[in-house]
């Protein structure tokens, strides 16, 4: 048969039928001559009333609406001038000679030429007229769709072969008002076989040019109001459970092109349930002009957020395309327009690739928020290993709360060393929850494209990417108001007298002097503490309900305050008793009680560390005595008593204080000498003490002004009562962490003094190699009963420790993740606006300060914007010169969100790459207000 074939094909008959008998004596030998293909003698056909069809002659295409009409579904009516027309053509106007003319010179020529070249191609074919035969036919089934407008389309016979798709390779034109046009936009077609891109597609996938055929279908142009695409499996994950549905008002050229980003509906495949949906701002639209011509409009601002589709519509356009999909033996993607709330299908094709189903560790979605805001960097065993036995005493009473159930679901996973939460978890909540189905989640992650994705993934996300969170609906109801009267129970004078007590209790652990016990004391003791922290993360419920007055209380003065939006966050500035931020504070503090003491601010401004100042402070020489004759030993007895005042309270923070391994404050004084030093060369400039103050009698003020709008009494009593627990969570969640940390520093200080007695006795090379085992691991090292080689187990765990630091993942990890493949997302830095998320009000225009870290040396000056990635208590003394906060990420009740908005300073986050868009020296306008940070200069 191949033979017989070819000698067909070759034959060079210049005779216009002998063209069309090659064609059908080579689709008749491919078919076996069984009479499966009927045509009329001109090779012009319509697709409603066809029979026998065959998918070579007419493409995939046309097929598939052929296919559609004989199952019943609404297709426009069409015809189609088959590839047999365009094979005529192509010989009666001595085409292939020019065809494989130009593919010789297309294989030497460069880009430009290569363009001129197909352009040529394409005017040969469209140029020549029809044969008059073929012209008529198309002419009386022209005449017989009776339409005003029609739409041509290709349908090309090698469009989608397995593992191929020629999908968006050739032209398509709407708005046909006349015979003459369908006939030039039928030809117009054909020569799109030859555009660069077709050309350049079927070279990089080695198919024979000469051997590409098209037919073209012309059908009825439906006048739509919304339209788009449905696959009827999810073409971006592969699962087969679920279908997706984008769609646009108008006709579908403008999602097709590109130029609209269509709303999403994601619909489970079994049930009909509509899983998620995101509404787009659909900013043009593509209809027919009064001459038949699409044109593009633009929408409304009011209109373009309006959902174009009714869940009813998605519904019947989601079970129709299962029913064609059942029909069709696969999974499909198919083309659609609504008139007059009628569906009509334009095309349904096979999907070609669609991806493997992934596996459980590809479907997850992986989130360094909020962990990045206490442990930032690749964290050691041992920390890990408390984390490990901690973590699920503080997230687990949230779920049972809820009433639901993570069975073994991991909370969080290591990405390059580092802890990332699995989003996979809290997707499952807020999709169980009621009420939240219609929460904008969107806004909370303002240009962070990371969080952007992973909402939108959370969001779009399939039953089974998720976890069973074994939700027991009518308990989380009938539990609802005994949780309302625990909240209401749980008051703030109650956390006071926990958080007095817990303090009582932690400052007798931080006097402890492990130097004085013994190795299995150390050992006993370090066990108990994790009892102690155990302790300590049981108090999440009722941080819960602390915290949840703020969302409640920004309600309140959204809907009864005038200007209610920046309210919320100004009644929470200037409370007094935060520790992270009184450490600020009192910082400057310490540089004002060094200024007053000249010889004391001579010594530290010398710029020598802190050993040394404290020798110098300490000889009480005769020779360095002050300008009052006051013995210089008695005004630096006074500065370092102020000193060890400071440590006492604060010394335990530190950037990333979570990980034991890193050093606290107390450790490296001269981390504070440097602020301190800076201050004193500031002291003229800024008092952020007296500011503080300011901001306090402002708040109290605007307290009383809002009780003053509120006249209903009711009103009144829920405000104030919103107002005093919103105030004190925040303050209660620092004041906990902190006592949380100060355990951790007790806990440090026994690793260390195990670290240098298992050192001594050659256990361990190094005393830090204590933070390369796991917790668990303490007691069989210290009785000599490890099953496990301790030296090559920490050599490996070191090793593995330094590789992730030189690794920087991205913010959000979807599956696994490669660092050998990973590429970072491109940055516009040419950016001069940047949105995100406003967690303290207030506007603010300064120099920007851009800082990675905050154990580097550089310094902020008074006045400036701090540009962070983000913050941990380790950046609080950065706050106090600033005069606004940008990060790249956080939330309303992160670290720096809360301190910034105690300190009365504006501040936005979730910008994304600020730091990396926004350079040191740049000025900045900062709106709190609305989480906008423009780049002035």
């Amino acid at each position: 048969m191949p033979i017989f074939h070819a000698y067909i094909v070759t034959c060079s008959y210049n005779i216009p039928w002998v063209g069309i008998l090659q064609e059908y004596v080579c689709i008749g030998i491919e078919n076996g001559f069984s009479g499966a293909f009927i045509m009329n003698e001109h090779g012009v056909v319509a697709l409603n009333v066809a029979r026998g069809m065959d998918e070579a002659a007419i493409g995939q295409k046309a097929m598939g609406l052929v296919r559609l009409s004989r199952a019943g579904r609404r297709v426009p009516p069409a015809f189609c001038v088959t590839q047999t027309v365009f094979r005529e053509h192509r010989e009666r106007n001595h085409l292939i000679a020019r065809v494989r003319s130009a593919l010789a010179e297309l294989s030497q020529a460069n880009p430009q030429a290569r363009l001129t070249i197909l352009t040529d191609l394409q005017k040969a074919i469209i140029e020549p007229p029809l044969a008059q035969v073929v012209r008529d036919r198309i002419e009386n089934e022209y005449r017989a769709l009776g339409a005003n407008r029609v739409a041509v389309r290709s349908s090309g016979t090698a469009e989608d072969l397995p593992g191929h798709s020629f999908a968006g390779q050739y032209d398509s034109y709407l708005g046909i008002v006349n015979l003459e046009d369908c006939i030039s936009a039928i030809k117009k077609c054909w020569a799109s076989l030859w555009t660069l891109r077709a050309y350049e597609y079927r070279e990089r996938n080695g198919f024979d040019h000469l051997k590409i055929g098209m037919a073209v279908i012309v059908q009825t142009l439906v006048d739509a109001e919304a339209s788009g695409v449905i696959f009827t499996a999810d073409p971006i994950t592969g699962s087969r459970n679920r279908m997706v549905i984008e769609a646009c008002f108008g006709l579908g050229q403008a999602l097709v092109s590109g130029k609209v980003t269509p709303d999403r509906f994601v619909v489970d495949k079994r049930n009909l349930k509509l899983l998620s949906h995101t509404v787009s701002q659909k900013k043009i639209t593509c209809t027919l002009d009064q001459n038949g011509a699409v044109e593009e409009k633009a929408v409304s601002d009011e209109r373009s957020s309006v959902c174009c589709l009714t869940k009813k519509q998605v519904k019947r356009l989601a079970k129709t395309a299962r029913r064609v999909e059942t029909e069709f033996g696969n999974p499909q993607d198919m083309e659609w327009a609504i008139s007059k709330d009628r569906i009509f299908f334009l095309q349904s094709r096979p999907i070609t690739a669609l991806p493997p189903v992934k596996s459980w560790e590809d479907r997850q979605i992986w989130c360094c928020t909020p962990a990045k805001e206490v442990m930032p960097d690749v964290v050691t065993p041992m920390s890990l290993s408390v984390i490990d036995a901690l973590l699920a005493d503080f997230i687990d009473p949230i779920f049972s709360l809820l009433r639901m159930d993570r069975g073994d679901q991991p909370i969080y996973g290591l990405v390059a060393g580092r802890i990332y939460f699995n989003g996979n978890i809290w997707g499952a909540v807020f999709r169980c929850l009621p009420g939240t189905k219609g929460l904008d989640f969107m806004k909370l992650a303002g240009d962070h494209k990371g969080q952007q994705k992973a909402i939108d993934g959370l969001q779009n996300a399939c039953d089974e990417d998720l976890p069973d969170m074994r939700f027991k609906r009518y308990k989380f109801f009938l539990k609802i108001p005994l949780t309302i009267l625990g909240a209401l129970c749980n008051t703030p004078r109650k956390g006071r007298r926990f958080l007095a007590k817990v303090a009582v209790e932690t400052e007798e652990w931080l006097r402890l002097n492990p130097a004085g016990m013994t190795t299995e004391e150390i050992a006993a003791w370090c066990q108990e503490i994790m009892a102690k922290l155990s302790e300590r993360l049981g108090l999440v419920l009722y941080l819960f309900s602390a915290l949840g007055a703020l969302p409640l209380l920004e309600i309140v003065c959204r809907r009864w305050l005038t200007d209610g939006d920046t309210k919320a966050g100004k009644l929470l500035s200037g409370m007094g008793g935060m520790a992270d931020a009184t450490a600020g504070l009192d910082i400057w503090r310490l540089a004002a009680a060094a200024n007053s003491k000249v010889e004391v601010k001579d010594l530290i401004l010398s710029g020598k560390d802190w050993r040394t100042i404290v020798e110098e402070l300490c000889r009480g020489r005769p020779a360095l005595e002050s300008r009052a004759g006051c013995p210089r030993h008695d005004s630096g007895r006074e500065f370092l008593a102020e000193w060890n005042r400071f440590m006492l309270l604060h010394g335990h923070h530190c950037r990333g204080e979570l990980e034991l391994y890193n050093k606290r404050w107390s450790e490296t004084p001269d981390y504070i000498l440097k602020f301190v030093r800076s201050h004193l060369t500031q002291m003229d400039e800024m008092n952020p003490v007296q500011n503080f103050e300011r901001s306090a009698a402002e708040r109290r003020q605007l307290e009383e002004q809002c009780r003053n709008q509120l006249k209903n009494p009711i009103k009144r009593m829920i405000f104030n009562f919103l107002l005093t627990r919103a105030q004190h969570g925040s303050v209660f969640r620092e004041n906990v962490k902190s006592e949380v940390i100060k355990l951790l520093t007790a806990k440090r200080k026994m690793l260390l003094e195990l670290g240098q007695r298992l050192r001594d006795k050659g256990i361990l090379e190094n005393e830090d190699d204590v933070f390369f085992l796991r917790h668990e691991e303490i007691a069989p090292v210290v009785n000599n009963s490890a099953d496990f080689d301790i030296h090559e187990v920490v050599i490996a765990r070191r090793a593995e420790y330094d590789k992730n630091r030189s690794i920087t993942p991205p913010d959000v990890v979807f599956g696994k993740f490669d660092p050998d493949t990973y590429i970072p997302d491109a940055i516009d830095e040419r950016a001069e606006v940047l949105h995100g998320l406003g967690v303290s009000p207030g506007t603010a225009t300064g120099k920007a300060r851009v800082i990675l870290r905050a154990d580097t040396e550089e310094q902020l000056l008074a006045g400036e914007i701090l540009v962070a990635p983000f913050t941990d208590p380790g950046w609080t003394p950065y706050f106090v010169p600033a005069a606004a906060i940008v990060m790249d990420e956080g939330g309303v009740i992160s670290h720096g969100s809360i301190v910034a908005r105690e300190y009365g300073l504006p501040a936005v986050v979730n910008v994304g790459n600020g730091t990396r868009i926004i350079k040191t020296g740049q000025t900045l306008h900062v709106d709190g207000n609305h989480g906008v940070v423009r780049i002035l200069k």
